[in-house]
């Protein structure tokens, strides 16, 4: 035992002299790895603000001096609907005046002079303002652009997105960051004391970074070459590690997740989708459920991106396929005319042998497969030979009778492009959009009509999904929506409880139209 320890002591000497001299070279150029990491901020928060303008310039080409604002109100909304960090915007003319905006429609109110003076200064008629919104009179960032010929958009912009993402990229390496908007302070907060700091001013807009360079800086600078000393150590820190590891994963969620499909823990749960104009169920969506021995049940929004990361969403995406073969399969006589979605993750989705593996599956019971629908949510990004799979395998189950949704609409990254690229027949549009609903006045509505809009542009059905009150139900109603989803008409419940309350919507049918059959009997 003394020679081991012996060991251990030696190698952690070696250990400790490794780092040290490491560190001691790489000081030297820590200036210059703040400075760029600042500089790149910079540029990244230029990028962002300038893929928003490059938007509303299209918009602004478009618009023309005799156009009222109900002509471009709705195209002017639809811009702000689709682009990142936006959350209002108004538009001005060449006398400076502001006369239509997307939360008042019609309004008048003229842009301050200083500001004009600005745009007038810069070869790019572009500026920025902090101050208050003259409309909702919220303190915010606003992005002010005109075209040559004087007419043009004022954006309003939160601070806390732009400080969001100059602080997630500079806290990460140790440093705290201000952020100015013509010398004003977008987030005041308390600077720990630093070593040094960099101020790096933007080259397009009135926007200043400075970054406070203290002793976590240099903490997690060195921490990131922690390689070298790791290197130094040896094989004996790298047994010990493992030995640890191994434990650990075997008492962990991640080790219970790799069981708990051979050991049948986990579970399909169906959420009617209901007809509200005739409260009749058209379908249902798979749900899986996982209730741990152990950990008791474990919330989707924790096993599913774990499954991700483990490499087993196939293998859970393919149980639940069979889970509903089976389940439609064995109830024919209530499904009928009905069906039952299932969520594909794009990453399985983009498996260039999905669709032959779905066939497969359902190779017995080809028919069946008309009474599946997909749901592929829009979140991430893809590369564009993901895109190519992804539209293969999708096109292939669509000409067999296999219906495609775009699963939670509105909260990915992909938009519009991504709707228009693969053949979707149904819109689900996620909860986010309905839960502050609660009148005609409601903020979110405008956003809710655009999507309508859209679907029906496209041609396709529309799903709200997260519906829990009747407040609700009325006003989807009113804009036409049929098909809702969600607490108010019924919670996610077994296999087994579906397959009941389907019976019984069945046998009330029959009996209705009984009924009608004997009150108008046909001769």
């Amino acid at each position: 035992m003394d020679i081991k320890y012996q060991n251990i002591a030696k190698t952690s000497f070696y250990f400790a002299i490794s780092f040290f001299f490491s560190m001691a070279m790489l000081i030297p150029f820590t200036p210059h790895h703040y400075q760029t990491l600042t500089e790149d901020t910079s540029r990244l928060v230029e990028t962002r603000l300038e893929g928003i303008q490059s938007r509303f310039d299209r918009f602004l080409s478009e618009v023309r001096p005799e156009q009222s604002c109900d002509v471009i109100v709705r195209q002017l909304r639809q811009n702000v609907f689709e682009a990142d960090w936006v959350k209002e915007a108004a538009v001005f003319n060449k006398e400076n005046r502001f006369y239509c905006s997307t939360t008042d429609g019609d309004v008048s109110f003229r842009l301050y002079s200083t500001i004009r003076q600005r745009l007038n200064d810069d070869p790019n008629l572009t500026t920025l303002s902090y101050s208050n919104s003259a409309i909702t009179q919220v303190q915010s960032i606003m992005l002010i652009f005109s075209n040559k010929e004087d007419a043009g958009v004022s954006l309003m912009i939160p601070p806390h997105f732009i400080y969001d993402l100059v602080e997630s990229n500079l806290s990460s390496h140790g440093i705290q960051a201000k952020v100015e908007v013509i010398k004003r302070d977008i987030h005041p907060t308390d600077i720990d004391s630093s070593i040094a700091r960099v101020r790096i001013q933007s080259n397009t807009y009135p926007l200043t970074i400075t970054s406070y360079i203290g002793y976590q800086f240099y903490l997690h600078f060195m921490l990131s070459y922690l390689w070298f000393g790791f290197l130094m150590a040896g094989i004996t820190t790298i047994i010990l590690l493992s030995i640890k590891h191994k434990k650990q994963s075997q008492r962990s969620l991640e080790y219970s997740l790799s069981s708990a499909l051979k050991n049948q823990h986990l579970h399909v749960h169906m959420q009617p989708i209901v007809n509200q104009n005739t409260n009749e169920i058209v379908g249902c969506e798979s749900l899986l459920r996982w209730n741990d021995p152990i950990e008791g049940n474990v919330s989707p929004a924790i096993f599913i991106p774990l499954a991700e990361s483990l490499g087993l969403i196939e293998e859970l995406t393919y149980f639940v396929l069979r889970k509903v073969l089976m389940t439609l399969k064995s109830n024919q006589d209530v499904f009928e005319s009905k069906y039952i979605s299932v969520n594909i993750s794009r990453n399985v989705v983009s498996n260039s042998n999905f669709s032959n593996k779905v066939i497969s599956i359902f190779k017995r019971h080809p028919e069946i497969l008309k009474q599946v629908v997909f749901e592929v949510t829009e979140d991430g990004e893809c590369s564009d030979a993901d895109m190519v799979k992804i539209r293969d395998n999708l096109t292939k189950l669509s000409n067999m009778g296999v219906r495609v949704a775009i699963d939670d609409f509105g909260t990915g990254y992909a938009g519009l492009d991504f709707v228009r690229q693969f053949p979707f027949s149904i819109l689900k549009i996620d909860r986010v959009f309905v839960k502050n609903i609660s009148d005609e006045s409601s903020f979110g509505l405008p956003l809710l009509e655009s999507m309508l809009q859209l679907s029906r542009t496209l041609g396709m059905q529309v799903i709200v999904e997260g519906v829990e009150y009747e407040s609700q139900v009325k006003i989807l109603s009113k804009l036409g929506v049929d098909y809702i989803q969600g607490f108010y008409f019924y919670k996610p419940m077994p296999i087994n409880l579906t397959i009941s309350l389907l019976k019984q919507q069945h046998f009330e049918s029959d009996n209705v139209e009984e009924q009608t059959n004997q009150t108008f009997p046909v001769t």
